[in-house]
């Protein structure tokens, strides 16, 4: 397993990310501009496993990001305190997404035989994740949705809908 636990500010200089590949670690930013707290945690675990963030991304305190799939997170991001985004298969964050805080994001559950069951999550472009959210294996958040916070996402989210959070889920397709 390798992780990075010192945050680093990539401002046109690569040579932590180069210092990090050399050491095994498969996490790649892909620009000179993107910024990692020194309190988030980026893991990867297996031979398949990669992170790669984009450019002018950010990731607040506090935040976990650990893979033993990939975790793909796009330009112009922004991961808020205390998240947690774990990949056993797949997980994309297309661009200009915004995640509120404590927000956790889980692409496999427990099959209760001591392994796991997965499925891909793709978060398209241009969505806003309220404060709390859960989002679990196999869905598609389409591009432009807003999810209200303390929402469970366990289904597909429509392009250009607001989730609202009331009794029973429900998609408001706003024009």
């Amino acid at each position: 397993m390798r992780t990075i636990r010192n945050g680093f500010a990539v401002l046109g200089s690569n040579i932590k990310i180069a210092w990090c590949r050399f050491k095994g670690t498969k996490i790649y930013v892909k620009s000179a501009v993107s910024l990692i707290s020194p309190k988030a945690t980026i893991r990867t675990s297996g031979k398949n496993a990669h992170v790669t963030i984009g450019y002018k991304t950010e990731i607040r305190p506090n935040t976990e990001i650990s893979a033993s799939g990939d975790i793909h997170i796009g330009n112009k991001c922004f991961v808020n305190r205390n998240c947690m985004i774990i990949s056993h298969e797949k997980i994309e964050i297309e661009d200009n997404v915004t995640i509120g805080p404590g927000t956790y994001i889980y692409d496999h559950d427990h099959d209760g035989k001591g392994g796991y069951t997965t499925a891909p999550i793709i978060i398209k472009e241009r969505v806003w994740i309220g404060a709390g959210c859960i989002i679990l294996k196999g869905v598609i958040i389409g591009q432009g949705a807003v999810i209200a916070a303390g929402s469970v996402i366990v289904k597909d989210v429509p392009p250009n809908t607001t989730l609202l959070q009331r009794r029973n889920t429900e998609y408001i397709k706003r024009d």
